[in-house]
């Protein structure tokens, strides 16, 4: 039996491209608090934000190449 390959860092990576907006996002809102002393700001929303996007593009990508 072949090693198994996973899809899903490929389909993943494949995905991004579609996702550059919310990744410009968060990267904005990581150059704002670059300087944040109090340790309050975050910018796990527009992180989220991302994921979703590439969760969304990726999701039916995986499901079809399950076997």
């Amino acid at each position: 039996m072949s090693d198994v390959i996973d899809p899903k860092p490929a389909i993943e990576e494949g995905c991004k491209v579609h996702c550059v907006a919310q990744w410009q996002a968060y990267k904005a809102c990581a150059e704002r608090i670059k300087n944040d002393t109090t340790g309050q700001a975050h910018c796990s929303g527009q992180y989220f934000d991302f994921w979703h996007c590439v969760d969304h593009c990726a999701a039916p990508k995986i499901f079809a190449a399950l076997k």
